[in-house]
């Protein structure tokens, strides 16, 4: 079983970029991993995208990545803005994060991404940030006392 680094993940960009993202980026995946992947339903209006984890999984796996999931159902609210801004909820990567998917998945929708991830089982954070597949910074933070210095250290692990 994994120590998991686990974050909110932003996501910025048109909102048919983000749909694309969302819709294309990620496979479902079930309990046991590298089940056979079942179609995820999709709702969707002008103002909410919301796409459902099939019966029998548990999470939307990122594309391309190793071991990076969406816990959960994917579900975003749109206030008609130009450039919206999304958090996904619940990301999550076995030990770490994979930044080259990351900036693949970034680049291949023309979105931005933003992660900020707490790993407790290892003692350490990353700040992560991608615009449009341009990696502006991918960080480790040490800490010299976890529990002390880390602004959540209850959350990974």
């Amino acid at each position: 079983m994994p120590n998991w680094c686990v974050g909110n993940l932003k996501v910025r960009g048109t909102k048919e970029n983000i749909v694309k993202f969302l819709t294309e980026g990620f496979t479902p995946v079930g309990y046991i991993f590298g089940a056979t992947s079942a179609e995820a339903p999709i709702e969707q209006d002008d103002w909410s995208f919301n796409r459902k984890l099939p019966d029998g999984h548990w999470a939307f796996h990122l594309n391309n990545s190793r071991r990076n999931f969406v816990e959960g159902n994917l579900c975003v609210e749109f206030y008609n803005e130009e450039i919206e801004i999304v958090v996904l909820e619940n990301f999550r990567g076995a030990w770490s994060l994979d930044v080259e998917a990351l900036a693949l998945a970034s680049k291949q929708f023309g979105i931005d991404l933003k992660i900020y991830a707490f790993e407790r089982g290892m003692s350490f954070n990353l700040d992560i940030e991608i615009h449009k597949g341009e990696v502006i910074k991918a960080d480790e933070i040490k800490f010299s006392d976890y529990r002390w210095e880390c602004i959540d250290p209850e959350m990974g692990g």
